[in-house]
């Protein structure tokens, strides 16, 4: 079976979590085609895409690939597609069973950057729509606008084209086209609501958007039901989507105010998504002091964004770069210290380092993080050496961290994962 997944704005991101995460299923697996839009994969198994789909923060929409067509260099996609699309085909394969007016999309994604698709996939939504019309089928196309190529997740959803009738994917590569249909997209509107419907929330401190806390959750390789600290829980965004990814959570900040915004805000989700009592525990302390606080459970991983020192409007200045950089090296080798005790052994740490933002490719980054490898952990690369040598694209450091970032943002987040020794 050949399954596509689309990623999400930060690419190297979402492929480094779908990697782990396809890892830890045990599921065995090949890379037939990737690009910074999808990746192709082929395996024996039948995956549980909706729930994939669930757990993936940074995957967009999972596919699957019905056929694999050849496909001339020269050729454009639209000719190499003039005689696949029959009513018959698309009827038996593609639509889903729906009584009423059908609804379908499409969208094409490029594997390569030599392929020139700009305007195919209105022309080819309006070829399927009218072949589809002449065998008496009523249907309304939905299609991608102003020169984009693909649907958004939001357009799928909105129209629901997943319930009456399909959106139809197109991979296309130099000498070869996948054609599937989309099986789960993305689910915005949770995540829009775990994000802005809390009782809390504190954008003045910056806070990590629930999908990033999913990936670096997910980055942690935790096994089902381990304990999971954040002693930098700030408003509890990493808690609660720890919690929904089925860990026992534990959040720790020096601020008592903190404490309070995270009692509230996991009250609200305990709540909404109806989670059994005795998920999550919360306690006011310094993270130098945590083993003290925590001296019951073992974790399987410290997940948290930590501190990214203060948050500028602007780039600031050399020495107060050095200085933050100075200031937080103390902290986080005191954490790691007091982590040594509380990790269970081969425990992860996930952590977010701050990265200053110098132009649109590069930053400021700490300048060493041996102060954390000599206490005994060693940076856990996400991407085996064969993925990195097929995707010369990704953006990874030279220390194997990826950084997350906005284009409104001057601090960066430098995402590291860390394995105990």
């Amino acid at each position: 079976m050949i399954y596509a997944f689309i990623l999400g704005r930060v690419y190297t991101l979402s492929l480094a979590e779908l990697i782990e995460v396809l890892q830890k299923k045990d599921i065995t697996f090949v890379i037939r085609a990737i690009s910074k839009e999808a990746v192709i994969i082929e395996t024996e198994q039948s995956l549980d895409f909706e729930q994939l789909q669930r757990e993936l923060g940074g995957t967009v929409k999972i596919a699957k690939v019905l056929d694999v067509l050849k496909k001339r260099e020269r050729d454009s996609v639209n000719f190499a597609l003039q005689n696949y699309f029959k009513p018959s085909t698309l009827k038996k394969d593609y639509f889903k069973e729906y009584v009423g007016k059908k609804q379908f999309g499409l969208s094409v994604y490029l594997l390569n950057p030599m392929v020139q698709a700009l305007g195919e996939p209105r022309r080819l939504g309006m070829f399927i729509k009218k072949s589809l019309q002449v065998s008496g089928i009523s249907l309304r196309a939905v299609l991608p606008e102003f020169n984009a190529l693909s649907l958004p997740s939001v357009n799928v959803t909105k129209n629901s084209l997943l319930q009456k009738g399909a959106e139809i994917c197109v991979f296309a590569d130099i000498d070869r086209i996948f054609v599937g249909k989309t099986l789960a997209v993305q689910d915005f509107e949770d995540y829009g609501r775990r994000d802005y419907q809390r009782p809390v929330r504190d954008e003045k401190q910056g806070m990590i958007p629930p999908k990033v806390a999913q990936i670096m959750l997910n980055f942690s390789g935790a096994a089902k039901n381990a304990n999971i600290l954040d002693p930098f829980c700030g408003v509890g965004t990493i808690l609660q989507e720890g919690i929904l990814l089925g860990y026992k959570v534990y959040g720790a900040d020096i601020n008592q105010t903190a404490i309070f915004n995270s009692e509230k805000n996991l009250e609200w989700f305990r709540n909404r998504y109806k989670v059994a009592p005795g998920k999550y525990f919360l306690e006011t302390a310094d993270v130098k002091d945590i083993s003290k606080v925590f001296k019951e459970p073992k974790f399987g991983a410290v997940v948290t964004e930590g501190t990214l020192g203060p948050m500028y409007s602007e780039l600031p200045r050399e020495h107060q770069i050095e200085a933050n950089f100075a200031q937080l090296k103390d902290i986080w080798k005191a954490s790691f210290e007091e982590f040594k005790k509380m990790l269970k052994p081969g425990g992860t740490v996930v952590i977010c380092l701050p990265a200053y933002r110098l132009s649109e490719k590069d930053y400021k980054m700490f300048p060493s993080i041996d102060f954390i490898t000599d206490l005994g952990y060693t940076i856990i690369d996400h991407f085996p050496a064969k993925v990195k040598e097929i995707s010369p694209f990704l953006k990874v450091t030279g220390r194997n961290s990826i950084i997350y970032d906005r284009k409104d943002q001057i601090v960066a987040r430098e995402i590291l994962t860390f394995k105990s020794n």
